[in-house]
């Protein structure tokens, strides 16, 4: 995979490049950014870069140091994310890599240092990477991953050269869909629109395709009382997906009920999107919002999910309260 075979990113890999040429490549880069657009793709590849062992371009993707990497077997190559229940980074973990990027290469130019989601560093865990950005091995480069920058240690942010990266675009994401998930164009292009810019996200979608479908027409129905007709899902995994769709058909109507149906991902819904809009305010909808995200960050952390998913269906069935006040809906939905 070369640079041009990372779809989007575009300015993220403009710096990157110009460092190369420049050799003026920074110590530590931060990539920043929401999930599953592919910020390790960009940092695999920048550290292909870094010790291709091909002329011009670099990375050349053939020469034996490119596909150690593409293959997460160089021994020069270091990947650190959160593990264990806790889904923390912690102290021994970053203990062992600072010593490994201390040596000097085995067979590469330099030690990269690959660290995912490092908002998930435990204090100490933070402080220690701090230490070592502060003094960093002449041989090693640092490429470190969030999509939470605010919960980042902001001494470690500012050693960093940060990188913004963006959310796909619908066309990115159904090139991806047909090429990787196998869809038709039509099923790509649908679930490209609802899938917020993240490739992982539109991938995982693509798999589960006629449950998001089921549970859109559900959520389309006139009448909110049918819902008590249909099972509750029931796994962990199964309850933050339904969360996921509801929160993706809940932002569709708070713009319908806002006046901006002309933004709504769920195309071929209007009629229901106007049917709902009309008997909720605006206000509610960004309140059962909060609610949801809660209940799904309260799902990550190992509450119940049949619970979860018997309170995400209440939240619901109070906001479509057909004796609340009705609102205005300015506009058309598509």
């Amino acid at each position: 995979m070369a640079w041009a075979d990372v779809l989007g990113h575009e300015l993220a890999k403009r710096i990157f490049q110009s460092h190369l040429s420049t050799g003026r490549v920074a110590n530590a880069y931060l990539l920043s950014g929401p999930e599953g657009i592919g910020k390790c793709r960009l940092a695999v590849e920048m550290a292909k870069a870094l010790n291709c062992l091909g002329t011009e371009p670099r990375p050349c993707d053939t020469c034996s140091v490119c596909r150690a990497i593409a293959r997460r077997a160089h021994p020069d190559i270091h990947h650190l994310m959160p593990e264990g229940a806790s889904d923390e980074i912690r102290i021994d973990a970053v203990r062992s890599l600072i010593g490994r990027v201390a040596l000097r290469p085995f067979n590469a130019q330099r030690q990269v240092a690959i660290v995912d989601r490092v908002e998930r560093l435990t204090e100490e865990a933070a402080n220690s990477v701090l230490k070592v950005l502060e003094e960093p091995p002449g041989s090693a480069t640092f490429l470190l991953m969030t999509a939470q920058l605010p919960r980042c240690l902001p001494t470690i942010t500012s050693r960093c050269q940060l990188i913004r990266c963006h959310p796909l675009s619908a066309e990115a994401l159904q090139q991806i869909l047909m090429q990787v998930a196998k869809c038709e164009e039509s099923q790509a292009q649908a679930i490209a629109r609802v899938s917020a810019g993240s490739a992982a996200a539109a991938i995982a979608l693509a798999e589960r395709w006629q449950p998001a479908q089921e549970l859109r027409a559900r959520l389309a129905q006139a009448a909110p009382e049918a819902w008590m007709e249909y099972p509750l899902p029931e796994t962990r995994q199964e309850v933050g997906e339904w969360i996921d769709g509801m929160l993706s058909w809940l932002r569709d109507l708070t713009m319908v009920a806002a006046g901006g149906a002309s933004h709504v991902v769920h195309v071929g819904s209007g009629e229901a999107l106007r049917t709902q809009a009309c008997r909720v305010e605006v206000d509610r909808c960004l309140e059962t919002a909060f609610e949801w995200l809660r209940l799904r960050e309260s799902l990550d952390q190992f509450a119940n999910p049949r619970l979860v998913a018997t309170l995400a269906r209440e939240t619901w069935l109070n906001l479509q309260d057909v004796h609340r006040r009705p609102s205005t809906v300015h506009g058309q939905a598509a």
